[in-house]
């Protein structure tokens, strides 16, 4: 798309919220899920950035439920989709089952992303960690039986060679919970620090980064190492990025503390 379509694009969805009576509705009463594409793609992203606001939320599942079934081999729509997806999976409040049965919904609509652009990192990227999420329902044996490690070696390796920046140190981080989260004797938790190390390079705000590392350090029984990570995430002024995952590290992080409390006792 070229600069004049996507002005012309942002405009008519200014034109389509500007004055609404409500926050998916235009001016005329038209479902943004009718707009154009682009205007309609435009209104995922916005909606992405307070996704863990309920109506935003609930807006953003129906609109890029929308936005699959009308452009079903659309990349800009699947791999939107995917990413909706994985947020949801990634939710700890929810039973691994759920957030597996997600996982893989988002995964597919990843694996589509990919056959429409084999180029572009985002499709690689939400496949691997919607199958990370879908792995928590089948348990880490079982995953591995099913040849989920070659995938997701597959899917992130591909995503690290596009764009190992994405997501603001994400690509890192999800290679650092990996090799964390083998199985022994595949854990390799030096692996582990040295990519979560690379997310706090490339971003050096990365909240989620700090608190896998500080997960780290308390499976290595290093918690006077991972208080600091954790106070420093606690005390996050959590807009610096991607304030509803900034957010959600935080609640990861609070609900370490007292991990952290007695193994330092």
């Amino acid at each position: 798309m070229n600069l004049i379509s996507v002005v012309a694009s942002l405009s008519i969805l200014v034109e389509a919220t500007a004055g609404s009576g409500g926050a998916g509705s235009t001016a005329a009463g038209r479902d943004p899920a009718t707009a154009p594409l682009p205007v309609l793609l435009a209104r995922l992203d916005e909606l992405h950035q307070r996704r863990d606001d309920r109506a935003a939320f609930a807006e953003e599942q129906r609109l890029a439920d929308a936005a699959v079934t009308r452009a079903p081999g659309d990349y800009g729509a699947l791999w939107r989709a995917a990413r909706l997806y994985f947020w949801i999976s990634d939710d700890p409040g929810l039973p691994h089952e759920q957030r597996s049965r997600l996982g893989k919904t988002g995964w597919d609509l990843a694996e589509r992303a990919i056959a429409a652009n084999p180029n572009d990192v985002a499709g690689y990227y939400w496949a691997a960690v919607c199958m990370g999420s879908y792995a928590l329902g089948l348990g880490v044996i079982r995953a591995l039986s099913q040849g989920l490690e070659g995938r997701f070696r597959d899917r992130m390796g591909r995503a690290t060679a596009l764009n190992d920046g994405y997501e603001a140190g994400g690509v890192e981080t999800a290679w650092g919970r990996f090799f964390q989260k083998l199985p022994w004797p595949k854990r390799d938790r030096r692996a582990a620090e040295d990519h979560l190390r690379r997310a706090l390079a490339i971003n050096p705000s990365a909240l989620r980064a700090r608190v896998y590392l500080a997960n780290l350090y308390l499976d290595e029984g290093r918690a006077a190492e991972a208080k600091p990570l954790l106070d420093q995430v606690v005390a996050a002024p959590g807009d610096r990025y991607d304030p509803p995952e900034e957010r959600r590290a935080k609640a990861l992080a609070a609900g370490m503390v007292p991990q952290v409390a007695a193994q330092l006792r």
